[in-house]
């Protein structure tokens, strides 16, 4: 699947309340400054426009050049930012919300939610669908049932190093190309949220798993 494919699916999904795999934030009226980080081709906020400020300010950056191509053919509502979540590129308190849906899994999540810390205003909020260890578990039991070796033991690395990042709050680089794959829990996302300076922790785990709070003074 494209790239183009597969945020065209995944705009299809934030618009289809229906969809099991459909899950969106609360957008608030005083939230006027939106960053979605590995918002990929805007997807969530294009979807979420009915919730949106016609004047707000809305960023989606991504690393995926042709993610972020796509989302100008879809909106000029939004503003598209080539950049990482380890090293976010705008200046300190500068959103009210920030979002990220199953990016951070992918991120070296420590220094990821850091600088999310960084540039949520005080009071402001943030919103994080996560991986659970369930989800690695049945992905890991799906490999090995249809014998997809190569995969099972890919997920056997996720599955160590979310034991490692909610042990030590550290992570370890895949081997072959130094990117970060890992699950989360409710205490090691608590852990990294409080020392981003964020508190007032809602953690949802059904369906999804989603972590909200808020940027305490």
């Amino acid at each position: 699947m494209s790239s183009r494919e597969y945020h065209l699916r995944e705009l299809a999904i934030a618009q289809s309340p229906d969809d099991p795999r459909h899950v969106m934030p609360t957008i608030r009226p005083w939230h006027r400054r939106i960053l979605d980080v590995g918002g990929g081709a805007g997807q969530t906020l294009i979807a979420s426009r009915n919730q949106i400020a016609a004047d707000a300010l809305q960023v989606s950056l991504d690393l995926d050049l042709e993610a972020l191509r796509l989302g100008q053919e879809l909106t000029s509502a939004v503003c598209f930012v080539a950049g990482s979540a380890e090293a976010l590129p705008f200046a300190d308190a500068s959103f009210d919300l920030v979002i990220s849906r199953v990016t951070l899994p992918l991120t070296y999540l420590p220094a990821a939610v850091a600088e999310i810390g960084r540039v949520t205003a005080v009071g402001g909020e943030v919103w994080l669908v996560l991986h659970s260890l369930r989800r690695t578990l049945r992905l890991l039991a799906e490999n090995l049932r249809q014998r997809q070796l190569k995969h099972a033991l890919y997920r056997c690395y996720v599955l160590a190093n979310g034991a490692l990042l909610h042990l030590t709050g550290r992570l370890l680089p895949f081997p072959s190309d130094g990117h970060y794959e890992s699950f989360q829990t409710t205490a090691s996302i608590r852990r990294e949220l409080e020392r981003a300076g964020f508190a007032d922790l809602v953690v949802i785990q059904g369906r999804h798993f989603v972590a909200s709070a808020r940027k305490r003074p």
